[in-house]
């Protein structure tokens, strides 16, 4: 069947994207076409090789697994050797497929459209794919310290990455930029609300005013346990030098105005601000779904000592609230939430469709379940606390790194399963409320008897993972269809296959 490839690699001797454009058996596009009166060279030796999973390793949720693969095109006579003087990481390439035997350009759809990785010059070209979620492998920074003064921190922060705080965290220790002065940073793009404000565990009074500016901060006048603020500036300034380690509970950035704390709005956020993907490449309909699936309170803290990539602190998360997330075929990136399968599928397959169903093993089910939430940035000792003056309960909070729902039980799961599991998982929630509710949801679907396959179909455009299959076939208890969630797929242009792991 026929197979395209449009690719824009860099070409660095016209200082832009050079678009190339091959086919398996020969095209060539119509002038009403996009692109027009355009050949597709005769060169696609092995059209797509590719493996996407909606989350890494055998655990379901939290943390994105980045597809890759292959296509290759024929070098025989050397003539696309040039190819290798072309920049090609991180540059699009999209397969395009059709079934019909003389299709029109309107006739193909896309097979896979990502970046590549990097180009393998032989006679046979080899083109590594990536997904691109590559584009968030990148750290996740507000930027460093200039070690100039001022905002720009002192000497000895040169080169320090500057710390950023999202949604709202308890127990962090802000970065001291100006000793004389007693400034210290907590988010060069600002934040919303300090919460307290702590030395050696013992509260301050709350805050004596807001400025404006550094400048303004620094001239105002603070004595004794003042403290003071320039949320603008993302700064807090203390009237004197705290005896022990200071910490504080704030609500980080605002977008829009608008403090941000759902995890839709934090993923939002970081991506655009820290990576090169906009706005327009974020499916905002999912965006805005997920908002309403899960409205809780999340944050996250980086205090610059050590930079996660953006993925990373996505996949973090992900993990409190059970979410898939990655780049589609069209290459807009997307949530979603592991709820099981959807009550209608998206795709469905028989036995005169099914050319291979094979039954996989399941993870054990869970009987019982406990999530931490709150996290403490700072996790004192007893000898770093004030034990005169903080209360009992602070005393041993404070020396805990999370506080911790009570242990849900599943009675059936338990009953009926002599290896089912007793779990823990730690989560980026604030509140015990929100913890709860997502450790009942998580026991409910993680308890329950599933089961799972591996199943080998035609090569169906726009099936992938995150979506829902009907499978109905005489063994395997499917003989009244059943639906499952496609988990990891691989397609085989090749063969013209789609192999799928499916749970349910």
């Amino acid at each position: 069947m026929p197979y395209l490839m449009r690719a824009e690699p860099y070409d660095a001797s016209i200082g832009a994207v050079r678009p190339l454009f091959f086919s398996d058996l020969g095209f060539t596009s119509e002038p009403a076409d996009s692109p027009s009166n355009t050949y597709f060279v005769r060169r696609i030796e092995t059209p797509l090789a590719v493996r996407r999973s909606l989350f890494s390793g055998s655990a379901i949720g939290g943390y994105s697994e980045t597809s890759f693969g292959s296509a290759t095109l024929a070098n025989d006579d050397g003539k696309l050797d040039w190819l290798s003087d072309l920049d090609w990481d991180g540059r699009l390439v999209e397969i395009l497929y059709s079934p019909q035997e003389r299709p029109a350009l309107a006739d193909f759809t896309v097979l896979f459209s990502g970046a590549a990785e990097q180009l393998v010059p032989g006679d046979e070209i080899e083109i590594q794919l990536r997904d691109l979620l590559v584009l968030l492998d990148v750290p996740a920074s507000r930027g460093q310290f200039g070690g100039t003064g001022g905002v720009d921190g002192t000497a000895e922060l040169r080169g320090r990455d500057k710390p950023w705080l999202i949604g709202r965290r308890r127990q962090i220790e802000p970065v001291l930029i100006n000793a004389a002065n007693n400034v210290y940073m907590v988010d060069p793009a600002g934040f919303s609300s300090l919460l307290a404000a702590r030395d050696m565990g013992v509260t301050y009074p709350a805050a004596v005013g807001d400025f404006a500016s550094y400048t303004a901060l620094v001239a105002a006048s603070l004595t004794g346990t003042n403290v003071a603020t320039s949320k603008t500036a993302g700064l807090i300034r203390l009237g004197q030098k705290p005896n022990g380690r200071f910490t504080i509970d704030a609500e980080g950035v605002k977008v829009s105005g608008a403090w941000v704390y759902r995890f839709a709005d934090l993923v939002r956020h970081v991506v655009t601000s820290m990576t090169t993907v906009t706005g327009a490449s974020l499916l905002d309909v999912s965006f805005a779904a997920f908002n309403g699936l899960q409205p809780a309170v999340l944050g996250y803290w980086c205090d610059g000592s050590s930079v996660p990539k953006v993925r990373d602190v996505i996949d973090q998360l992900a993990d409190s609230v059970g979410a898939y997330w990655g780049f589609g075929e069209d290459r807009l990136l997307s949530l979603g939430r592991y709820d099981g399968p959807a009550a209608t599928a998206d795709f469905e397959f028989t036995e005169r469709t099914i050319i291979d169903l094979t039954p996989r093993p399941v993870d054990r089910r869970m009987k019982a379940l406990k999530l931490g939430y709150r996290p403490f940035g700072v996790i004192f000792t007893a000898d770093e606390l004030d034990r005169v003056n903080v209360s009992a309960a602070d005393l041993e909070a404070f020396q805990n790194e999370y506080r911790w729902t009570a242990v849900a039980t599943n009675a059936a799961a338990a009953g009926a399963s002599l290896l089912a599991t007793e779990e823990e998982g730690k989560t980026l929630f604030d509140t015990e409320v929100a913890a709860t509710a997502e450790r009942d949801r998580r026991l409910s679907l993680f308890s329950a008897k599933r089961k799972a396959f591996d199943v080998v179909v035609p090569l169906t455009p726009g099936l992938t993972v995150g979506h829902t299959v009907k499978l109905t076939d005489s063994r395997f208890g499917l003989s009244g269809g059943w639906r499952g969630l496609v988990l990891e797929i691989e397609r085989d242009a090749n063969d013209e296959t789609l192999k799928m792991t499916v749970q349910g």
